[in-house]
């Protein structure tokens, strides 16, 4: 199936990376549908509470508090996206509360992340292929670069709620799933009915757990595209109601069952007791442990921040800027520092003189103090060099002192090397030009108006065009600002920096991507597009990339700017739980994790007086 998603968050890309996966497969015996309130939590013991918590082993050996059952878990919600349509085919409106009620083929692999083996960070919303994990899917095999054959796990049952009343998921629920999603423009997956037969992708039922899926096209990316995007959902549901927008009418296999939502307010779901997937750390443990999970949606920053000081919240994300404010008056809250979940970008026009010549682009890059920008304005908070990948793809990413000498001085702040590549492009005397930029974000006008005054000290006279929103938006899509345009992209693989944004992928017709705003257009970067494709061996993928992504850091295309770093705050009574950010594809998709975390009550209840 072929997959291509963006999306558009104060301009930001999200890419898609192939690194094979693999999983072992394991019989799973059917077992009893349990309705939701039959099952019983043993009660603590008070002379357990005052010996203290009991400690065992969990699966790497580690002595740990041993996992305990029930609570409410609280998260915040900015947006109320997700609130008004519930259908898992509507992927960019309904990923905050599908993540918790449906499944899908894959997921991340929890056990690798900073909570168990700490070989993924687990920070950007993108997870690569190789930190994948079955879900709905027991194991896969990648027969060739069209086809692809999962495994499904057996037992799997539905939510026990009429009229799928917990009847066990077969392949024909994911051939119908797939073919309801390819047939739905709103989906990520969708495929043109015009579109020729032998372009189309396929989904076959081999037998009762094993599915087949062909892709219209060779690619590497087929894998994660059925792991990541394609929710699994119920055809009895869609033939009653028609759609899966109501609340009321939602049935899936994940971790929590829909009970109640008050649009732009709040979504609540409760435990689902047959959920198939049990805790990577205690093999017998069934998740979640949590009994409850609730959405509030919160638009207001400050509103937000206080609920967390509050413990009103459990776990929340907090800006840059108030992260020492946070840490002063919350001391006792758990934190962690995340790499950027984006890119600030300095998009330049490389059809177009002086942009065109790679010396004017090194230029403008060597002028700008970007230690300075992230030390002053960013408090330190930050990092540099994020593109054109992030720092968490340890795999593809070389680290800015691993950098061939000009690179590395490129993000440093060299203004007399700068003048001298100037005058040898033709500009001693440096020249005008023009960023747009958006007013939405006040950020992108401050750290604008300090490369400005960088630029103008090697003769580079900045004009900053500070544009509306839905104009800005117009211009970047249309490639036709008049110089440089400034964004922040999520962009967290080369596959789809050298495919989409730097003109690797070129269509039939010989256009680009829409998403090649810079009119990139480079061979070597088409080839090496091409090449990742049709490569499987995953130790050749990342030798590619790798070297892809040290020479697109030296060619300069985009100029990347300091950008912020995250940071997750959580309350200490949440148990299990080391700052991850999500579980993927998407951010709205960060609280899947609360399927693998535990509530310490007694904790809960010694500091706020709730359990």
């Amino acid at each position: 199936m072929k997959r291509k998603s963006a999306w558009l968050v104060l301009s930001c890309l999200m890419a898609l990376s192939l690194v094979m996966a693999s999983c072992a497969a394991a019989e799973v015996e059917e077992e009893e549908v349990v309705t939701p309130g039959e099952e019983e939590v043993a009660p603590v013991e008070e002379e357990e509470l005052a010996a203290g918590p009991e400690m065992v082993r969990d699966s790497l050996g580690r002595l740990v508090e041993k996992p305990r059952y029930g609570g409410t878990v609280t998260t915040i919600w900015s947006d109320p996206i997700g609130t008004d349509i519930f259908d898992p085919v509507v992927s960019t409106r309904s990923v905050g509360t599908a993540v918790q009620t449906y499944g899908r083929l894959g997921t991340a692999d929890w056990s690798r992340g900073p909570t168990g083996t700490n070989e993924f960070p687990f920070s950007t919303s993108y997870i690569p292929d190789g930190f994948l994990t079955g879900d709905l899917a027991e194991s896969w095999e990648i027969v060739d670069l069209r086809t692809i054959i999962y495994h499904l796990r057996k037992g799997v049952r539905w939510h026990n709620v009429p009229p799928v009343n917990g009847r066990e998921l077969t392949a024909d629920d994911v051939v119908y799933s797939s073919e309801r999603a390819r047939a739905d423009p709103q989906h990520v997956g969708y495929q043109s009915p015009d579109m020729p037969e032998d372009k189309r992708d396929q989904t076959i039922a081999i037998d009762k757990y094993t599915v087949k899926f062909i892709a219209g096209e060779e690619s590497t990316r087929q894998l994660h595209g059925n792991m990541n995007w394609l929710y699994i959902m119920p055809r009895e549901i869609v033939e009653e109601y028609g759609d899966l927008n109501d609340w009321r009418h939602q049935c899936g296999t994940g971790p929590f069952m829909l009970v109640d939502c008050v649009p732009a307010s709040s979504v609540t779901w409760i435990r689902n007791p047959n959920y198939h997937l049990f805790d990577p750390f205690f093999p017998e443990n069934r998740l979640p442990y949590v009994d409850k999970f609730e959405a509030l949606v919160i638009p207001d920053e400050s509103t937000r921040l206080a609920a967390l000081r509050t413990h009103k919240v459990e776990r929340m994300g907090v800006p840059w800027d108030k992260v020492e404010s946070m840490k002063k008056t919350s001391p006792e809250l758990m934190w962690r520092e995340i790499l950027p979940d984006a890119s600030a970008v300095l998009i330049t026009r490389t059809d177009i003189e002086p942009f065109s010549d790679k010396r004017v682009r090194q230029a403008l890059s060597l002028a700008i103090d970007q230690p300075a920008i992230l030390r002053e304005y960013y408090q330190g908070s930050g990092y540099i060099l994020v593109w054109p990948v992030m720092p968490s793809f340890v795999t593809h990413y070389t680290p800015l002192e691993e950098l061939p000498e000009l690179s590395r001085k490129l993000y440093e702040h060299h203004p007399d090397l700068a003048r001298q590549l100037l005058a040898e492009a033709g500009y001693p005397n440096g020249f005008k030009t023009e960023v747009a930029v958006s007013s939405v974000a006040t950020r992108w006008i401050d750290v604008m108006s300090i490369v400005k005054e960088y630029l103008a000290e090697v003769g580079v006279d900045m004009e900053i065009n500070v544009m509306e929103p839905s104009t800005w938006v117009s211009v970047l899509f249309a490639k036709n600002f008049a110089g440089m345009i400034y964004c922040d992209w999520a962009n967290n693989a080369i596959d789809d920096a050298l495919g989409w944004i730097h003109g690797g992928d070129v269509g039939a017709d010989g256009s680009h991507s829409q998403y090649a705003f810079g009119n990139i257009i480079d061979p070597v970067a088409q080839e090496t597009y091409e090449t990742l494709k049709v490569t499987l061996d995953p130790v050749e993928q990342e030798r590619i990339r790798k070297e892809e992504c040290v020479r697109e850091i030296d060619l300069c295309w985009e100029i990347p700017l300091p950008t912020a770093s995250s940071f997750v705050f959580w309350m200490p009574w949440i148990k299990g739980y080391s700052g991850e950010m999500g579980v993927g594809p998407d951010w709205y998709e960060n609280d899947g994790i609360f399927r693998y975390v535990w509530i310490d009550q007694d904790l809960k209840y010694a500091m706020t007086g709730i359990r």
